[in-house]
């Protein structure tokens, strides 16, 4: 534990020396500088790994941050990066916390098996990008780009479940840092603990997966937040701005195909942004051309991920193609389709459904905003248009989950809309977050003082308004930390749970296999539910390193078919004491098989010998 943590933290100390540069020599903000460079280096990472130079690429990676870090600490002494603040404590604080716990936990819920753990396992043992040769990954449709960073803290700090997870945390919480950056006033405390509260109710509604995976749902809100946030800083700086842009929205595609849609919510705003911004430039063609490269140019990486899964794969699940969608959606007849349509609606429009009550809490928080500030201070306000907008964007969005299920989801899985709630957690939390961007610079403006730099400890109306302010921040910053400690402790629950789940069972007798290889494995569990709905086979397939891992409960059979059935793999997984594989194995071989992995040709020569 003592030398996984240090060796993190070396690995952040190279992160800070690309957030120096970004910070002290391209003039990007701190808060932004942290993903900013994060994201440089996923793209730097990607190219590497295209070139087929991913492991160098990592290294050389490192070995400039650790040069930069020193650089900018030492040389530079450039200590005021960290200056201590309340945001800075904050978010140190939710990191330390979050990570210790992220160090001590266990990926559970097997979607992470079907890809994300796999393919960061595949890139740290093979070093490259996977090619249609490589059966063990089934999403190869799939981009990399968290995917990339979470490898990449693998390759510095060691290889593990704790490692992954933190690495992936690491990209959380420097997109929530980078939306601090709209502040005005960053002394005013009162709106720091209003967004803190925020990022504490994000969890409630990501309460579908949590932080405690590698699924990327909320990663995707939190980084199109993050772009929204930094555009907004730069707008005055076209360059900058586009640049920016470039970073964001190139690694945000680059995570996973449905974020092509918040590529699309980040386009539009910098698009807005430019218009409204165009009077600042004399040249216009040449200050739209730089927007057109911006944008060009930020596609770049998924274009270039495209032509690799078309030259590599000739088939691929999930791919962006019409000639897949097609082929799904003629697989539904009308009949399905009107079930999967009515289960959709009354899904959506039901009030228990947690999504359906985020979605009510972001209305209410808008209007009741615009109310507040419009008839209780006396001043307009631009809440009610983004509010407008944001509901046009969940719209669209949950028209967007819609056609999914239709036409890229099985008709086996749309029919009990599988994976809804986590799909709409994203837009929910990423319309929370634009709701408190707004909120938080409206407010600022609505203080007695509007003017920042005329601000001072006497700022306020009279003491009644002081103490409501004073009081209003102590209330939030308590319902923020009992939010936060609410989710830490929910994961340490599930921690603490760990022992009797799949992964764990797998962990105790297998290990973790970290050589690819093509053994076929028979897996004996008495868990019926987990063979059903394919966990013992995603999570086998990661810890045993074989594309070619079947879970079995069943198997009250005859002697013969069971010979046959064992005779099919090369090696037998017991994960516990299954009694009537053990009545099969006596009747058959005269042996009993406790927990373990067995070579199946050793069982049948054996017997053979024998008789």
């Amino acid at each position: 534990m003592i030398l996984t943590t240090l060796r993190l933290s070396i690995f952040i100390l190279s992160l800070y020396g690309y957030a120096a540069l970004f910070a002290f020599r391209l003039g990007f903000h701190k808060q932004m500088s942290w993903i900013a460079s994060i994201c440089a280096q996923i793209l730097i990472l990607y190219a590497g790994a295209y070139l087929g130079f991913l492991p160098i690429t990592g290294w050389v990676l490192f070995a400039v941050g650790m040069i930069l870090s020193l650089y900018y600490f030492i040389k530079e002494r450039r200590y005021r990066f960290f200056e201590i603040n309340f945001v800075t404590i904050g978010m140190t604080v939710y990191f330390v916390v979050f990570a210790g716990t992220l160090l001590q936990t266990y990926l559970e819920h097997y979607d992470n098996y079907s890809h994300w753990a796999i393919i960061v396992k595949f890139l740290y043992t093979e070093g490259r990008l996977p090619t249609a040769t490589d059966s063990i990954i089934s999403f190869t449709s799939y981009p990399l780009g968290s995917s990339l960073f979470v490898y990449y803290t693998t390759l510095i700090a060691g290889f593990s479940d704790q490692i992954m997870l933190v690495g992936q945390f690491i990209l959380i919480i420097s997109s929530l840092y980078a939306l601090f950056v709209i502040l005005r006033d960053r002394r005013r405390r009162l709106i720091t603990a209003m967004m803190f509260t925020f990022f504490a109710v994000f969890n409630h509604f990501n309460i579908a997966i949590r932080i405690n995976n590698l699924l990327v749902d909320y990663l995707l809100a939190v980084l199109t937040l993050a772009g929204i946030a930094g555009l907004f800083h730069l707008q005055k700086d076209s360059k900058r701005m586009a640049w920016y842009l470039v970073l964001i929205v190139g690694t945000l595609s680059m995570i996973k195909n449905s974020a092509l849609f918040f590529v699309g919510v980040l386009f539009l705003y910098y698009l807005y942004l430019l218009i409204k911004n165009r009077k600042q430039s004399k040249n216009h063609s040449r200050y739209f051309g730089i927007g057109v490269a911006a944008l060009v140019a930020s596609m770049l990486p998924f274009l270039t991920w495209l032509a690799h899964v078309r030259s590599n794969f000739p088939q691929s699940k999930h791919e962006v193609s019409l000639s897949a969608y097609q082929q799904m959606f003629e697989q539904k007849d009308y009949a399905i389709l009107e079930q999967i349509t009515d289960l959709y609606v009354s899904t959506i429009t039901d009030f228990s459904i947690l999504s359906t009550q985020g979605i009510l809490l972001v209305n209410v928080l808008f209007i009741g905003g615009y109310l507040i500030i419009r008839w209780g201070f006396n001043r307009k306000n631009t809440l009610l248009r983004y509010a407008v907008a944001t509901n046009a964007m969940i719209i669209a969005y949950y028209f967007g989950i819609y056609l999914m299920f239709l036409f890229s989801m099985p008709t086996e899985e749309a029919l009990y809309l599988a994976g809804f709630e986590r799909y709409a957690s994203t837009i929910v939390i990423l319309a929370l977050g634009i709701c408190m961007l707004v909120l938080a610079r409206e407010i600022d403006y609505t203080f007695y003082e509007p003017i920042v730099v005329k601000r001072n400890y006497r700022s306020y109306k009279n003491i009644r308004t002081k103490k409501i302010y004073q009081y209003t921040t102590l209330f939030l910053i308590f319902v923020a930390t009992l939010l936060f400690l609410s989710e830490n402790n929910g994961m340490r629950y599930n921690n603490a749970n760990f022992a009797d789940s799949v992964p764990a069972r797998f962990s105790q007798v297998v290990g973790n296999e970290m050589k690819l290889n093509e053994q076929r494995y028979l897996v004996v569990t008495t868990n019926k539910e987990a063979v059903e709905n394919y966990q013992v086979g995603f999570v086998g397939t990661y810890f045993l390193y074989s594309p070619h891992v079947f879970g079995r409960e069943d198997f009250v059979m005859d002697q013969e078919p069971f010979i046959a059935l064992l005779e099919e793999y090369d090696k037998i997984v017991v994960l516990e004491e299954h009694f009537t594989f053990n009545v099969m194995m006596e009747q058959s071989f005269e042996t009993s098989l406790q927990p373990g992995v067995y070579e199946v040709a050793e069982i049948v020569n054996q017997t053979l010998t024998t008789e």
